[in-house]
């Protein structure tokens, strides 16, 4: 019994180191958008106005990827990475304050 019980606190340990590393590579700004609870109903009005002629006013793709279950792909601090950087071409850099992404990263994990 003595060995599951290790190996269960070593897979334990690597996942707090792996969340550890993440947490120390935000910035200020990632930081305080994750502390912000978003407003699903504004992210939407966000999506709209900033997302929908790419990824279509349903998110289901368009000229940008379908978004329907993109928290299953991604995690939030990815999310957040690839509105405000645009890291995968043709996606823009977009300018949201941290309400703002906090806003649209609700949205985004409600559909």
């Amino acid at each position: 019994m003595a060995i599951p019980g290790l190996a269960l606190l070593v897979v334990g340990l690597i996942g707090f180191a792996i969340n550890a590393i993440a947490e120390a590579g935000q910035t200020p700004y990632e930081r305080s958008v994750l502390a912000f609870k978003g407003n699903v109903s504004t992210g939407q009005d966000l999506f709209e106005a900033n997302c929908s002629a790419c990824h279509g006013t349903e998110a289901k793709g368009w000229v940008g990827p379908n978004l329907e279950e993109v928290k299953e792909r991604k995690s939030d601090l990815q999310l957040i990475r690839q509105v405000t950087r645009g890291e995968t071409p043709p996606m823009p850099k977009f300018e949201l304050n941290e309400k703002q992404m906090a806003d649209l990263l609700s949205y985004l994990k409600s559909i």
